[in-house]
């Protein structure tokens, strides 16, 4: 999954994203009859959760699959990471198939209502050495919705607020700011928490007040400026190159 994985410098990746967001196509390669979830592909893995009574509008699956195949297509195109647009799964937190995937997805977690029995499969999967990316809400009550379920996997551990320089902005691409523009309004700019394990190692990223997976959906329209899904597949891919390496 992890082959020859290549540092591009952030210009090399403007030129690389401008033409592949102008037409995201996928292209005959030598690997085109291996089919997409081959183990030795990377798969995206993205989170069917429970919602609380209070919402039923299946925010999980928010912008889904389009982000993710747009994002698959340009992490194969920069990366040496073996994948493609069609890698990517659903599954649910209660499942023990989660611990075949490095890397788990969930959208609008503001949302989520964790069971006993999720919980523990998660921390399980953590403990494992398990990565998860959380996106795509904001606000003091989404917050909370996200905390507790959070603190019912790891009561014991704290969310800290992530700086630039934290090497999970530094392992691919150069991030050089965090200050960026969310693709709507928010009463409050963006925010990037993360959690660590007991040894240092950060094994969640949360993008709060943002939404990233919308810059991936729509990077191959005119809805978002170029610039703007440049940055969030900076940040996707970062996050994925961090989580297969660390």
């Amino acid at each position: 999954m992890l082959e020859n994985i290549h540092r591009r410098t952030p210009r090399l990746w403007i030129a690389v994203a401008a033409l592949a967001l102008t037409s995201i196509t996928v292209s005959p390669g030598p690997d085109d009859d291996i089919p997409p979830d081959d183990p030795t592909y990377f798969q995206f893995a993205r989170v069917k959760f429970n919602e609380s009574g209070r919402f039923f509008w299946a925010g999980w699956a928010h912008d889904y699959p389009r982000a993710e195949r747009n994002l698959l297509k340009i992490l194969s195109e920069v990366t040496g990471v073996r994948t493609t647009p069609d890698s990517y799964t659903i599954v649910e937190l209660d499942d023990p198939r989660i611990m075949e995937f490095p890397l788990l997805y969930f959208s609008e977690p503001g949302t989520w209502a964790i069971t006993p029995q999720e919980a523990e499969n998660l921390r399980e999967y953590f403990l494992r050495g398990g990565f998860a990316i959380f996106d795509d809400f904001d606000g003091p009550w989404q917050w909370a919705a996200f905390e507790a379920s959070i603190k019912t996997v790891f009561p014991e551990r704290q969310m800290e607020r992530l700086t630039v320089d934290s090497p999970i902005f530094q392992c691919f691409y150069e991030i050089e700011t965090l200050e960026m523009t969310a693709p709507r309004a928010y009463a409050n700019p963006p925010e990037f928490y993360g959690m660590f394990d007991d040894s240092g190692r950060l094994q969640i990223i949360v993008n709060f007040n943002n939404d990233i997976g919308d810059y991936w959906e729509w990077s191959d329209t005119s809805f978002f400026p170029v610039s703007l899904s440049n940055e969030a597949y900076k940040l996707g891919i970062n996050y994925v190159v961090y989580a297969l390496t660390h």
